[in-house]
């Protein structure tokens, strides 16, 4: 049985508007009173005759209290109260009216009553939204019987019609009983390989699915490896993890091995904010043992590579490269010229915060820049010598000379305050092991020392210190 939804809509509008309309009335809250000034005659009985008294009491009322005047209660108490001559109460006539009734229920009346027409409706629409719904699927449910139906019919139809068929055309000898077997054979076979088919499409996206959840729960496991190596998560006993403890022993077996190689002097490179600037002529490994020295710092010192800048980032140095995971990259003299003038800001930027996180920054290839816009590079050389201590940045230049032209002049004395580090080759091809110390190191009493021959170490390059973190450990001397 339907409720009657819009009967009760309409009721509950009806009191809703009433109730409002009722509650414009004007009311009076207050209390008032009604007066007659009836004085008395003074010819009293017995003095003068009864007659005659009589006669002058209602001359007296039909002059003077025939009017009735109203006024507020408490005026009237007021005025009563400060005459200094009031008049008697025996020659008034007062009759109190007190205030209306006050209807605060009508305040409550009218917004549940909307609120009961608003609900009403609602329900009704919703109703109404229901039945078209339900209707609508049946039409479709009516129409697809209907559709099936005639589909069937037809198919049932047209397979009678063929054996018909088939059966005059054997009967007749149009067609050999062979031929009829061979058809239904063939078509067996198609059906069967259509199944085989079916069978192996879903076995394949079976496949595919398992392959992708491989594939996650590997990308899931190697991110769970990562962030217990970069957060450091304890285990329930409060020790560090194995894969922790682990990376922390290949971290301190290099920085040992740096330390004992030649008085340590690598390992002071390595651990110095200094500009270190790698100098020589083609093939002495400027550019891999540039990426050895960042390597290092990321490893041991946890300080990530912010930027690398090379015109041959995607040459034959590109595996290297790509060993630094570097944020951002510059692979062309336009890019890197503008990169140069946005490090100069960032270093600005990152002094004035008063940043506590290190980053590094290798730029390669710096030779023909001041060929190409002098004036940014002179920016940057300036900055890099003055500004990347309190900028917490640890920079590495590959250069093939020392020259003012490649720096600038007037950087000779700003640049003996950086690591000069010369490397050599014999012929353009191989590495010497062999390097000059231009500038940078000071001996105990903090002189600047200059021309200081030392020699990098046999597994100090970028692939193996790479693979000192990954699964193929240094083998160091003893």
């Amino acid at each position: 049985m339907r409720k009657p939804y819009a009967g009760l809509t309409v009721f509950s509008l009806t009191i809703a508007l009433a109730s409002s309309m009722f509650l414009g009335q004007t009311k009076r809250p207050y209390d008032i009173v009604a007066i007659k000034f009836c004085p008395k005659t003074a010819n009293t009985y017995p003095k003068f005759g009864k007659e005659f008294s009589q006669r002058a009491q209602q001359k007296l009322d039909k002059e003077y209290c025939r009017y009735e005047r109203k006024l507020l209660k408490e005026v009237w108490e007021q005025k009563q109260f400060e005459s200094s001559t009031p008049i008697p109460e025996s020659a008034l006539r007062i009759r109190n009216i007190p205030a209306t009734e006050s209807k605060a229920i009508w305040f409550l009346v009218a917004p549940i009553a909307s609120g009961l027409a608003y609900l009403s409706w609602a329900q009704k629409s919703e109703l109404n939204e229901k039945l078209a719904h339900d209707e609508l699927e049946a039409y479709k449910t009516c129409i697809k019987i209907n559709t099936v139906s005639a589909q069937n019919e037809r198919e049932f139809k047209k397979l009678q019609t063929n054996s018909n068929w088939d059966k005059q055309k054997i009967k007749h000898g149009f067609i050999p009983v062979e031929a009829i077997k061979d058809r239904a054979q063939r078509q067996q076979e198609i059906q069967d390989k259509t199944h085989a088919s079916a069978l192996k499409q879903l076995e394949l996206g079976d496949s595919e699915m398992d392959k992708k959840i491989a594939e996650n729960l590997r990308d899931k496991h190697k991110a769970d490896k990562e962030s217990q190596k970069v957060l450091g998560i304890k285990n329930a006993e409060g020790h560090i993890t194995n894969e922790e403890s682990r990376n922390q022993q290949l971290v301190n077996q290099l920085v040992d091995a740096l330390k004992h190689h030649e008085s340590g002097w690598l390992w002071t490179v390595v651990d110095a904010i200094k500009p270190i600037w790698l100098v020589g002529d083609m093939g002495t490994g400027k550019t891999n043992t540039s990426v050895a020295i960042g390597l290092t710092r990321k490893y041991c010192l946890d300080i990530p590579v912010f930027r690398i800048a090379d015109r041959h980032l995607n040459g034959e140095n590109s595996d290297v490269w790509n060993l630094l995971e570097a944020q951002l990259k510059a692979n062309n003299d336009l890019a890197i010229l503008e990169a140069i003038q946005d490090v100069i800001e960032r270093r600005d930027d990152r002094i004035n915060s008063k940043v506590e996180e290190p980053e590094q920054f290798l730029l390669d290839e710096f030779t023909q820049l001041a060929k190409i816009d002098k004036e940014s590079v002179e920016r940057f050389v300036s900055s890099t010598f003055s500004d990347t201590r309190k900028a917490k940045e640890y920079f590495i230049g590959v250069t093939h000379n020392l020259t003012n032209a490649a720096f600038g002049d007037g950087t000779a004395d700003m640049r003996k305050g950086a690591f000069y580090l010369q490397k050599f080759t014999l012929d353009n091809k191989k590495p010497l092991p062999r390097i000059l110390i231009k500038t940078g190191l000071k001996d105990n009493l903090g002189n600047n020392l200059e021309d200081v021959e030392k020699t990098l170490p046999t597994w100090f390059r970028a692939e193996t210190i790479y693979g000192h973190f990954n699964n193929k450990p240094i083998q160091f001397e003893a």
